[in-house]
């Protein structure tokens, strides 16, 4: 209990070094939180859509791994029919555009009497038909859009009427607008076009018979490639690139406050030079003195840590409600991500005081005495 009381005395002896040492982890802890968050609910929401609708594999072009892949022929429809294992498959046409006072939402075009359909539920209205300017609309786009059954909405230079509006299990399809297959075409002047192809298996299909009809696909259909749910997402370059800057972002703000909390304790084991020698000269070991010093370290990190996660959550629910994100946008904020913002605090905080725990501790008594 006195270790712990003498520890917190000298972190409160220096007040503005300790809490600008506990901003900085906060704000590098926050990254992560946020960030990671970010990117690991961006690619559940898109295995969460393809799960609900039934897909097994999705097939598109292999140089287009973009957000919104390039359009292709549809007549690959009938093809990919064939193949042994394969017992559905429905082409879809997808764009991320502006729609009125929003500044981007996704866009499906849906084949009318695909399965797709069949794991939304109808909350108003009806479906539309084809041959019909009508979309359906989710129910946070719906509600960004201020918009109900027999509203009208303008897309690009075109209106349509909203026919209906939906729920779905996934949040990307909540924010989704959906019309039929050859309307989207038509609107996107891609005739006869889609660009994702989404095939439903034969019920008791193997993992390893899925793994063959991959290999099938980009044999049989050169430029074409075929994923799992999970892998699609994963494979995404949306998704890879939000990563990629989520953790760049993150290491950055990581390494500064690495730098801050190794400055810190540096200054706290000068400014202690005496009281070390004092203890060293009455006995304590140099293993306690490094825990002593080391423990301070983490007890910044700690706190710290508890800050930037608290921090890092209000920030993603923050952006979960932006008119630019809402209904786009949801957030991982698992328990293995809390833990993992908490390893990362504690690992600032040996990192972080290790070095001048060690040199604090090899210090010879009678210099330290004499330090002034």
């Amino acid at each position: 209990m006195w270790f712990i009381t003498v520890i917190f005395k000298n972190l409160l002896r220096r007040k503005v070094r300790s809490i600008l040492t506990i901003v900085g982890i906060s704000i590098g802890v926050a990254a992560v939180v946020a960030m990671t968050a970010i990117a690991w609910g961006f690619e559940k929401s898109w295995t969460r859509a393809y799960t609900a609708r039934g897909t097994d594999l999705a097939v598109t072009k292999t140089s287009s791994k973009s957000p919104m892949p390039v359009p292709f022929d549809s007549s690959i429809l009938e093809e990919l029919r064939k193949l042994p294992g394969v017992r559905s498959s429905s082409g879809l046409l997808t764009d991320f555009v502006g729609i009125e006072e929003s500044p981007g939402m996704i866009l499906f075009g849906w084949e009318q009497d695909s399965f797709l359909w069949e794991h939304l539920k109808l909350v108003e209205g009806r479906w539309p038909k084809n041959g019909e300017k009508a979309v359906v609309l989710g129910t946070v786009s719906a509600e960004l859009l201020a918009k109900k059954p027999g509203s009208s909405v303008q897309i690009d230079v075109s209106e349509y009427t909203v026919c209906g509006i939906y729920e779905s299990a996934a949040l990307v399809e909540n924010g989704a607008v959906i019309m039929t297959l050859s309307e989207m075409q038509k609107l996107t002047d891609n005739p006869g076009k889609i660009n994702f192809v989404n095939l439903r298996l034969e019920p008791g299909v193997s993992d390893e018979g899925i793994d063959v009809l991959k290999s099938a696909i980009r044999k049989g259909f050169p430029g074409f490639n075929a994923f799992k749910a999970s892998e699609l997402a994963t494979n995404n370059t949306g998704v890879q690139v939000t990563k990629a800057m989520g953790w760049a972002t993150s290491i950055i703000a990581l390494v500064v406050g690495a730098i801050g909390m190794m400055n810190t304790i540096f200054m706290s084991v000068f400014e202690r030079m005496q009281e070390i020698g004092i203890l060293l000269a009455i006995g304590w070991r140099k293993s306690r003195i490094l825990r002593m010093i080391l423990f301070e370290s983490l007890v910044l990190s700690f706190i710290g840590g508890i800050l930037g996660s608290v921090l890092g959550y209000t920030a993603v629910r923050c952006l979960e409600e932006t008119a630019m994100l809402r209904g786009k946008l949801e957030g991982d904020l698992s328990p293995q991500l809390f833990g993992m913002a908490f390893l990362i605090a504690l690992g600032l905080g040996i990192l972080g005081g290790l070095y001048p725990a060690w040199r604090g501790s090899r210090m010879p008594p009678g210099s330290a005495l004499r330090y002034q």
